[in-house]
C-alpha cells in the first residue's frame, strides 16, 4: 500500500509544467505519471489536487531563527520553522545571528538543540567569523560547508582576515558567504545624518557601500580560489557588479537576493517606516526594476528569505528612533506567495524560473541536490500545492508569531494550500500539523 497519492496536479520542473500524479511511499517519491490511481489504487492518503500547481518544497538557504542570547521568549527554532513550513518552505539552512558559531562544540550544541525543535529538515552555517585562526576543518566535520563573514559592523572582519578565511575554506572544500557593505562608506554616511526619523535610515547605508564591497570580495575570491556566495544583494547595480565575477572561470561566485528587495523601495518607507528597516537598506525604485531584470535573466542565482523575526512592539519603537530596533524582516512564510503572486502571475517569472530560484539552485548550492529541490522518483517527498486565490495579506492569517508582516494589505493571487514534508501533510492553509522534532539535521559534506 502506498502512503500517499497526489492526483490531478500540475507538476513544476526545470523544463516547465506538466499534468500528472505523484505517488509517495516511505517519505520518498516513487512514481510520477498519469492515471497513477490505477497503479496505486488504495493509498493511505489520497489528495485530489484539482489542478493545483505542485512545486518542490522551497529550500531557503538564508534565515535567522534561533539565538537564545538575542531573540525574546517565543522566538526560536520551533516557532520559526513552523512559520516556514506554513509558507511552503520545507528545508532551511540557518545562519548565526548575534551569537557566533565558530567552534566545533558551539556548532554541535546548536545542532543538537535545533534537532529537538525543528518542524523541518535543516542545515547550519558557521559564523560570524572575525578571526581566521578558527579550526575550519574541525567545524566542517560537524556537518557544514559554509562560513559567514561581514565586511561591515557589527561583525566586521578586516580584509586580511576575510582573505585568510577564504584561503582556508577554499582549500578545505567549503564556501564563504559574505555580507557586502563597506564600513568606511557606512561610517561617513551615518556621520552626515542627525535625524532619528525612519526615512533617513536608507541614506545611512548607500548603494555605493554595497557596490564597493561586492567588487572587493569578488577579487578576494579570485585571489584565494575560494567559492563565494554574496548574500542579500539589494540592488540591480549590485547584481551587475557580481556578474563581472560570475563570468570568470577561476572560481564560483553566486548571488542571492531576497523578496523585500523586489517588493519595496525607498519610496515605501514614508508609509511603513521601521517595518522596512533592513540591512542592506532598500534602494530606489529604479534599482528594484534593475534587480527584477537580474532575477529574470539569470544574473541572480537564487532567492532566499533572510527571515529575521521580531515582535511588533519591538519594531514600533523605530517610529520614535529608527536606530533602536534591530534591522531585518519576517519573510519566510510569505516568500513563495509573493514570488508567485507578484512574479509568476504578473509575468515577471516563469514557473520553471521560480523552480530554479527557490528550489533547485538553493538545494544545489547547499549540497543537498537532488535529494531536495525537485520532484522526481527517488527524491524526498517535500511538495507544496498552490492554489489560485485572490486575497488581502494579513498578519492575522499567518503562523508567524511576531504579529506583523511588511506585506500587510497587499493583494495577492496565490495561496499555499497544502505542504507535504517527508510524505506527510505538514501544513494546510497556513495551519501547521507537524510537530517540533519532526525535522532532521542534514550533514552537508565538503565540495569536491
Amino acid at each position: 500500500m502506498t502512503d500517499c497519492l497526489i492526483s490531478n496536479t500540475r507538476i513544476v520542473g526545470r523544463a516547465g509544467v506538466r499534468d500528472g500524479d505523484i505517488a509517495i511511499d516511505d517519505g520518498v517519491v516513487i512514481a510520477i505519471g498519469s492515471t497513477l490511481e490505477n497503479e496505486f489504487p488504495s493509498p493511505e492518503e489520497h489528495i485530489d489536487a484539482d489542478g493545483m500547481v505542485a512545486l518542490p518544497g522551497v529550500v531557503d538557504v538564508h534565515n535567522h531563527m534561533h539565538d537564545v542570547k538575542l531573540f525574546p521568549e517565543g522566538i526560536d527554532f520551533t516557532s520559526q520553522t513552523a512559520s516556514a513550513v506554513a509558507g511552503g518552505v520545507t528545508t532551511v539552512v540557518e545562519l548565526p545571528t548575534q551569537t557566533p558559531i565558530t567552534t566545533p562544540q558551539a556548532f554541535r550544541d546548536k545542532r543538537e538543540t535545533c534537532e529537538k525543535l525543528s518542524h523541518i529538515d535543516f542545515g547550519l552555517v558557521a559564523g560570524n567569523v572575525d578571526d581566521s585562526s578558527i579550526d575550519i576543518e574541525a567545524i566542517m566535520t560537524e556537518g557544514t560547508r559554509d562560513f559567514k563573514a561581514f565586511t561591515a559592523e557589527p561583525y566586521l572582519a578586516d580584509d586580511e582576515t576575510i582573505i585568510e578565511l577564504m584561503s582556508k575554506v577554499g582549500t578545505a572544500g567549503g564556501k564563504v558567504r559574505v555580507h557586502c557593505e563597506t564600513q568606511g562608506i557606512l561610517d561617513h554616511a551615518r556621520g552626515e545624518i542627525e535625524s532619528d526619523e525612519p526615512e533617513v535610515y536608507m541614506d545611512s547605508r548607500p548603494l555605493e557601500a554595497e557596490l564597493d564591497a561586492i567588487n572587493r570580495v569578488g577579487w578576494f575570491a579570485e585571489y584565494t580560489d575560494c567559492p563565494v556566495h554574496v548574500v542579500h544583494v539589494s540592488s540591480g547595480s549590485g547584481a551587475r557588479e557580481g556578474a563581472r565575477f560570475q563570468s570568470r572561470m577561476n572560481t564560483a561566485v553566486t548571488l542571492e537576493t531576497c523578496p523585500h528587495y523586489l517588493a519595496f523601495s525607498k519610496d515605501d518607507v514614508a508609509e511603513l517606516g521601521p517595518f522596512l528597516k533592513v540591512n542592506p537598506s532598500l534602494k530606489s525604485a529604479t534599482e528594484v526594476e534593475r534587480l527584477w531584470r537580474a532575477v529574470q535573466d539569470g544574473t541572480i542565482d537564487l532567492i532566499a528569505s533572510e527571515h529575521f523575526p521580531t515582535y511588533r512592539e519591538e519594531r514600533e519603537r523605530g517610529w520614535e528612533n529608527i536606530w533602536e530596533p534591530y534591522a531585518g524582516l519576517p519573510s519566510i512564510e510569505t516568500m513563495l506567495e509573493f514570488l508567485v503572486s507578484e512574479g509568476v502571475h504578473e509575468g515577471r517569472l516563469t514557473w520553471s524560473r521560480l523552480h530554479e530560484l527557490v528550489c533547485a539552485r538553493p538545494a544545489h548550492e547547499a549540497g543537498i541536490y537532488p535529494r531536495k529541490g525537485l520532484i522526481r522518483e527517488g527524491t524526498d517527498a517535500d511538495i507544496v500545492l498552490l492554489r489560485e486565490d485572490d486575497y488581502e495579506v494579513s498578519a492575522d492569517d499567518l503562523t508567524f508569531n511576531g504579529g506583523w508582516t511588511p506585506y500587510e494589505g497587499r493583494k495577492w493571487s496565490a495561496r499555499v494550500d497544502t505542504v507535504i514534508v517527508g510524505g506527510k501533510v505538514a501544513a494546510q492553509d497556513h495551519k501547521v500539523l507537524s510537530s517540533p522534532g519532526d525535522g532532521e539535521f542534514i550533514r552537508r559534506e565538503p565540495m569536491s
